[in-house]
């Protein structure tokens, strides 16, 4: 299906907000360190954004501050193909074709929809909150992607599509790449400072326990400051019994390198007061250096000017995708 031997990378994120600390370490660093070993593809899910109601001016800037904030982040336009989905509108064409390859047994059972759904209006539950998995196989397929660096709560949805491109693929015959998952051993997970049995959610809102890439770096060391922990004082790695603690070593970790074993040994006879002001030391320096490299890249017309060439060499691909799929059905 492919037409060289180069392996592809992708990777999209919904325009819903300041993006977190979590959504860095789990998913955007991972991509970055490894956009120049693939054909690497890296957009912006405005699509996905709008299965819920959203206001159009606000939704236009925010697409563009995220883009900015990958950009911020080390993703290069010149390794990456850097684009807005609905600009290409085979997303939404196979988006509808994989909706019909999808059980409704498969998508009540997604763990974000049962999050979700918990917290309805008097309307109930928006049909594009229940069927936007099938889109996201779509976004992944089209591209005939090996490898979605994730964070380990989305490796659910990166199952899904590997189940699909299957099922599609023994039903019409040889059609679509399976993708697999990449989940860093290190960081795939960070949660809530204040609740660490919880992820970092950028949908939380002003939240003390989760920690955004635009927040005010004297904020940031507050929140590390103030982070849930246990009376224990001794700094290890315990999820299940130390899970405070263990976030804060995840963290530390995924932000300088050093392994977590390393931590344990350094931090042998020392408080937790010392260990959090290091945390915090290290990921204010983190946070400062993305925050300098997002005000240079706020520029509409440079952003513009990155995504239109990104979309129309992303449009070459997903159209010979979708004209494979087609023909496979039947319909072409």
């Amino acid at each position: 299906m492919k037409n060289n031997e180069q392996k592809v990378m992708l990777t999209g994120v919904r325009p819903s907000g300041n993006l977190t600390l979590g959504n860095y370490l789990g998913a955007i660093k991972n991509f970055v360190t490894r956009q120049a070993q693939y054909k690497s593809y890296i957009f912006v899910a405005d699509l996905h954004a709008i299965t819920s109601p959203r206001d159009p001016a606000e939704l236009r800037i925010a697409v563009n501050d995220c883009i900015a904030m990958y950009l911020a982040c080390g993703v290069d336009p010149e390794q990456t193909i850097v684009f807005r989905q609905s600009d290409v509108l085979e997303h939404g064409i196979m988006g509808f074709i994989m909706t019909f390859q999808t059980h409704m047994g498969e998508l009540s059972r997604m763990t974000q929809f049962k999050l979700k759904s918990q917290n309805v209006g008097k309307n109930g539950i928006d049909t594009g909150l229940f069927v936007y998995p099938p889109l996201m196989s779509a976004d992944i397929l089209l591209y005939n992607t090996d490898i979605v660096p994730v964070g380990l709560d989305q490796q659910q949805h990166v199952e899904l599509t590997r189940d699909l491109a299957q099922r599609f693929n023994k039903r019409y015959g040889d059609t679509f790449n399976e993708p697999d998952v990449y989940i860093a051993p290190v960081g795939n997970k960070i949660l809530n400072l204040q609740n660490p049995t919880e992820k970092m959610n950028k949908s939380d809102g002003p939240n003390p326990g989760t920690i955004f890439l635009m927040d005010d770096l004297k904020l940031v060391r507050k929140k590390i400051m103030s982070a849930v922990t246990d009376s224990e004082s001794v700094v290890r790695f315990d999820e299940e019994a130390k899970p405070g603690i263990s976030n804060l070593i995840s963290i530390l970790a995924a932000t300088t390198g050093e392994s977590i074993e390393s931590i344990e040994k350094r931090f042998v006879g020392h408080g937790y007061g010392e260990f959090k002001r290091e945390v915090a030391d290290a990921v204010c320096n983190l946070i400062g250096n993305i925050q300098t490299k997002h005000q240079q890249f706020k520029n509409p017309d440079v952003l513009d000017a990155i995504l239109t060439a990104g979309a129309e060499r992303a449009r070459i691909v997903a159209a010979e995708t979708l004209n494979r799929a087609r023909v496979a059905l039947g319909l072409k």
